[in-house]
């Protein structure tokens, strides 16, 4: 080829230093590669042989990378403590723009065998698609013999170009494309023997310039950074040929390097300093300072997305092929994340921010400094995210091995792995609250965290030992007498909850009154923490909803030795319903629990206590401080009662009633204990001097009343209704209507089917004496007429449970 530019290119190349910029060198050799006749053996034998890109895969460095222009420099990126980013990350540069060259050199041939076709007048003649497979055997000729990081960045561009006309060459599986697979595996293979992971550093390294642990670390995260951009391109099988265990050791131990194994966070303490309006502020010049800059510019952390999918790629194809290996290897994988999180937590817990409460309390200059700390926090959660998410999934989708241990000590047992996956996360308590949380379902929160969040207690769940030692280790962890900070013990306090409230189905009784109770009781009336308070709440409705559950599944088989007559202990959840119906009177203003969450938890609350027992009565052990009040058929000198789910769910109405009816605001729930008091006598016992309600707050508890109506049975229905017609016709106004308003609708939509019909014949009977919202009911007939018509359509059930 007579051509200028491509004997310019060519002069280039046999230099080991060039003065043009790397852009231009590589669009040359694009350009050439796609256009060069007749085959493009040559050029790609010459580019894979180039001094100018053949030093940029070896040890050692070179004259360095400097003023624009391309010379010869050492491998690597520069990734671990104390290393710099100049030369290495020239290095890594070239070998992306080698791979981007032959990436778009396929596209221009691609582009320029679709335009001939499409001119040729030509039937029979050869098609695009086998003229492309030609042109890309000839530059795989040209390849063969290179240095192994060159090929693996000759490869990874040629399959990137493939991957990217994917749909238009509908060659997934074809010839070609298994072909340059393979050698792209087998050139990452060779990169990975070259530069071993773990080495003696013997007798062999002293043949090797330069070489050393920092070289062949730096060598083989250059090769997990291009093959991170291709890998998930090979086919399954292809990929299986790979030494995964040693892949994911070395992916784990670059991640790790990255984040300088979670100590960036450590010379924080010495960096603070105070501003003369007494602000925290830390010099941008610190060693804190300099530390992130390095990390945040580091090509390893802007590639952590595609490397972490890598490792969680290849866990699954290790535990796949060879099981054993990939239980031990997801092992090694969930103790070193584990271990990187506790560096993380630790050194955050001494630091100086853990005890700043306000961002106004920080310089402006330090917040863009802080911006770039939680930016690495952030980029280390997603990566540990999409890592744990892959090793639950084989958990849930693979065998265990028979050659793995089960039992409790192993690290390589299921049990072990979601344990150990939840407390990584626990560990990252603290950043959690920055993305929402594990329960959060605002805009802002992430859902892969929640579904590995849940994931992970879905499979503890499946043991209920392992999930009663999980919940005990969490009870034993005493935040409370650690004297920890507040937003990190709210941030620790309220992850524990969101673990345990997942967990309440599986756990005993025991576990409920001496582990979960203490955990949530000194929350329930604290709401200056606002995630903490609700998620003490939660727990208890969950406490409630499980029993009730249970008592479903026991009814729906005969009782299952509790029926008429059978003496038992009283079950916890049944014990407290007295304590809790009187703490969410007392969490019913304005500060507490909005008018939403408080009808929600009361409706709840009525709707489980009404199912305990199924409405069957049963024989128990009673606590002599148990009293549930005269609407229990029970004597209070007697030692055993006969108690119903209708008197449970009444009792927790007459409490509403009585603080409705009280002249004085309900007392305020004194500090608990473990053992909570289900006396109801002190919810009726109020000192005089207690301020009494306001309007608004009355009519909060009337409209909390109404939302229980779909929460009682039908026996209890008519009572119900009587009283609150009574508050209905005493009130005035606007908070009349609403009163009506909120009746109407729970009557039309909520009520269930068996209640449904008495209901609105108690509304249509009522509804002229309370003033009854023609406009709603109107709305509500016209949809039940609309509802009712058409043959064949399944009718709509308005009303729900």
């Amino acid at each position: 080829m007579s051509d200028r530019g491509y004997i310019n290119l060519l002069s280039h190349l046999n230099r080991t230093s060039t003065n043009l910029p790397l852009s231009t060198i590589q669009a040359s050799i694009a350009h050439y590669l796609s256009t060069v006749q007749p085959s493009p053996t040559p050029l790609a034998a010459t580019v894979i042989s180039s001094p100018l890109f053949r030093r940029a895969s070896g040890y050692g460095s070179g004259s360095g990378y400097g003023n624009g222009s391309v010379s010869g420099i050492g491998i690597g990126i520069g990734i671990g403590p104390g290393t710099g980013t100049g030369t290495t990350a020239g290095a890594h540069a070239k070998l992306e723009s080698l791979s981007t060259a032959f990436r778009h050199a396929l596209h221009l041939k691609v582009k320029a065998l679709k335009t001939e076709a499409e001119q040729s007048g030509f039937i029979f003649g050869r098609g695009w698609k086998g003229r492309l497979a030609e042109w890309v055997q000839g530059v795989m000729k040209g390849l063969q013999g290179g240095e192994e990081m060159l090929r693996l960045s000759c490869y990874t561009g040629l399959l990137l170009g493939l991957g990217d006309w994917e749909v238009d060459l509908d060659a997934k599986e074809s010839r070609m494309r298994r072909k340059v697979e393979e050698e792209l595996v087998i050139s990452l293979a060779e990169v990975m023997e070259l530069y071993p992971h773990k080495t003696s550093l013997g007798w062999e390294h002293e043949f090797k310039v330069g070489s050393g642990p920092q070289d062949a670390a730096n060598a083989l995260s250059s090769a997990f950074l291009l093959a991170s951009r291709s890998l998930p391109l090979v086919a399954t099988p292809r990929l299986k040929a790979l030494p995964l265990r040693g892949l994911i050791s070395g992916l784990l131990s670059t991640i790790d390097t990255a984040f300088h194994s979670g100590t960036f966070l450590s010379t924080l303490g010495s960096s603070p300093s105070s501003s003369p309006n007494g602000k925290f502020s830390i010099d941008p010049k610190s060693a804190f300072a300099q530390e992130l800059h390095q990390i945040n510019a580091s090509p390893i952390i802007l590639s952590m997305a595609p490397l972490a999918r890598m490792c969680g790629r290849s866990l699954a194809a290790l535990a796949d092929s060879r099981p054993i290996q990939g239980w031990l290897a997801m092992s090694e994988t969930m103790q070193r994340l584990s271990a990187l999180t506790r560096t993380i937590e630790t050194d955050w817990l001494n630091g100086p921010l853990v005890g700043i409460y306000d961002e106004d309390d920080i310089e402006p200059e330090t917040r863009k400094l802080l911006v770039e700390m939680w930016n690495v926090l952030k980029t280390a959660l997603f990566t540990i995210i999409m890592i744990v998410q892959s090793v639950l999934t084989n958990l849930v989708y693979v065998a265990q091995p028979e050659g793995i241990s089960s039992s409790r000590e192993s690290q390589s047992s299921p049990f072990a792995f979601t344990l150990t996956a939840l407390h990584i996360f626990s560990n990252l308590a603290f950043v959690l609250p920055q993305f929402g949380g594990v329960i959060s379902t605002a805009e802002g929160s992430l859902p892969e965290l929640k579904k590995v969040f849940y994931t992970a207690l879905d499979v503890l769940a499946a043991d209920e030992a392992e999930s009663r030692r999980f919940v005990r280790e969490l009870s034993e962890e005493n935040l409370e007498g650690r004297n920890l900070p507040l937003p990190f013990f709210h941030a620790k306090k309220s992850y524990a909850l969101a673990c345990v409230e997942q967990l309440i189905p599986v756990l005993d009784d025991d576990s409920l009154r001496n582990n979960i109770y203490p955990m949530c009781a000194p929350h329930l009336s604290d709401s200056s923490h606002r995630e903490t308070y609700e998620s003490s709440h939660s727990v208890m409705l969950a406490i409630f909803a499980s029993h009730s559950q249970k008592m479903g599944e026991r009814g729906a088989v005969g009782d299952g030795g509790d029926g008429e007559g059978t003496k038992r202990q009283q079950p916890f959840a049944e014990q407290i319903v007295p304590f809790y119906a009187q703490c969410l009177i007392d969490n019913s203003s304005d500060a507490k629990l909005n008018l939403v969450q408080l009808s929600l938890a009361y409706a709840a609350l009525v709707r489980s206590a009404g199912s305990f027992g199924h409405g069957h009565g049963r024989t128990i052990e009673q606590s002599p401080s148990l009293s549930l009040s005269s609407s229990l058929s029970s004597s209070s000198s007697e030692t055993t009662t006969t108690i119903t789910g209708d008197a449970f769910a009444w009792f927790c109405i007459e409490a509403l009633l009585r603080a409705i009816q009280s002249p004085q605001q309900p007392q305020l729930l004194a500090p608990v204990s473990s053992q909570p008091s289900t006396s109801s006598s002190s919810s009726s016992s109020v000192p005089s001097s207690t301020p009494s309600l306001s309007q608004a707050h009355l009519h909060r508890l009337h409209l909390t009343l109404i939302a229980t109506v779909p929460s009682i049975s039908l026996t209890l229905l008519p009572k119900l209704l009587a009283e609150i017609l009574g508050i209905i016709l005493h009130a005035e106004g606007s908070r009349r209507d609403e009163l009506v308003k909120a009746l109407f609708k729970e009557i039309s939509e909520n009520v269930g089917d068996l209640e449904k019909e008495f209901a609105m014949g108690w509304w249509y009977e009522h509804r002229d004496q309370m003033g009854g919202v023609r406009v709603s009911e109107s709305r509500w007939e016209e949809n039940q007429e609309i509802v009712g018509k058409g043959k064949g359509k399944e009718r709509e059930v308005v009303s729900r449970l």
